[in-house]
């Protein structure tokens, strides 16, 4: 299945719902849904420990721990690869999330996909790595605006 432009955007339709309204909780992503909020967490924290963001890693951890996630597990994730304490599928989308954030330039290595093909359908691969993408794609954003904020004006 090729994802083309069009597609994408008559499925992906930003909704806003009462909550957002309020601005108490964001709606849930498509990757969220498609693979579950708390493996797309975990993504999202590993993303965030690679870029080194002290502030997001400590938005994510709380994040995770308030929805139940141990101490341990966000303590051994850096070194997921040696921990037993990851499940296959959890490792295989880690990797992913790796493979993806370390070459943003170049195509994803096979070694990454494969694992990750397992245990995903292609939908759940395909928002998946758009998932990875958009936060490393934030976290520069972000870095980007505060580094603005912070120069002088020109003169």
């Amino acid at each position: 299945m090729i994802l083309t432009l069009e597609k994408f955007a008559t499925s992906a339709q930003p909704t806003i719902s009462k909550r957002r309204k309020t601005g108490t909780k964001p709606d849930p992503t498509r990757a969220d849904i498609l693979l579950g909020s708390g493996l797309m967490d975990l993504v999202r924290l590993r993303v965030v420990q690679i870029l080194g963001c002290k502030r997001c890693m400590r938005e994510h951890s709380a994040k995770l721990e308030e929805r139940g996630e141990t101490h341990q597990r966000l303590r051994l994730l850096e070194s997921w690869r040696k921990e037993s304490v990851f499940t296959l599928r959890e490792k295989a989308v880690l990797n992913l999330a790796e493979a993806v954030t370390c070459n943003p330039f170049s195509t994803i290595p096979r070694e990454a996909i494969y694992p990750a093909r397992i245990f995903l359908t292609e939908d759940q691969m395909i928002f998946l790595v758009l998932g990875i993408v958009a936060i490393h794609d934030r976290h520069y954003l972000k870095t980007f605006r505060h580094d603005m904020t912070r120069r002088p004006p020109h003169e």
